[in-house]
């Protein structure tokens, strides 16, 4: 009996959705005044870690006046997990004002090399909405790492039979020189 014969009407109970191999992740982006105890949640955002599209499921902005925004500070993070401490915070500072519920923040979100984010941060958005009743949602920009230039190590040093590097040119003559210097319009000799 061949496999395929068997696997064949297996594979037509699941949908396909089931068969992917990706999942969403769905990330917590919390801001927290320097004068709260604890954070509080501004976003909750799911992401495909292979298509990386994303979809907002809720946005919170916090409750602010002008006047209340200007001055104060906010973190806006999330909690990661590492090999040391499974809860730790990670972060950046940003003012009050740009949280607003009229204006629409550029959230960040960083992700490392397995698409896991790492690192979230926001932006101020000149869009606004008509009424300062409206809440308006901010645009999510999911920024991935890129691996940079790889240097090349151990790579052996080619050098002719006098030990100099074949590639370097020849050095120029006390004359050679004196005859550029004196005259630039004359080819170099």
């Amino acid at each position: 009996m061949r496999l395929s014969s068997i696997l064949a009407p297996l594979i037509t109970l699941f949908p396909s959705s089931c068969l992917s191999l990706s999942h969403p992740i769905t990330t917590d982006v919390l801001y927290w005044p320097v004068t709260s105890p604890e954070p509080t949640i501004l976003a909750r955002i799911s992401y495909d870690s292979v298509s990386l599209e994303h979809n907002l499921l809720s946005y919170s902005p916090p409750k602010t006046t002008e006047k209340d925004s200007q001055d104060q500070v906010v973190r806006i993070g999330l909690y990661t997990s590492t090999a040391t401490n499974t809860k730790q915070w990670v972060g950046s500072l940003t003012s009050l004002s740009s949280l607003r519920e009229d204006l629409a923040p550029i959230l960040q979100l960083y992700l490392g090399p397995s698409n896991e984010v790492y690192h979230v941060s926001v932006m101020t958005s000149s869009v606004s909405t008509s009424s300062p009743s409206n809440v308006a949602n901010p645009s999510i920009e999911l920024v991935s790492s890129k691996a940079g230039p790889r240097p090349h190590l151990n790579r052996p040093v080619v050098v002719g039979p006098d030990g100099t590097n074949p590639d370097e040119p020849a050095e120029k003559t006390f004359l050679q020189k004196y005859a550029y210097l004196s005259a630039p319009e004359l080819p170099n000799i």
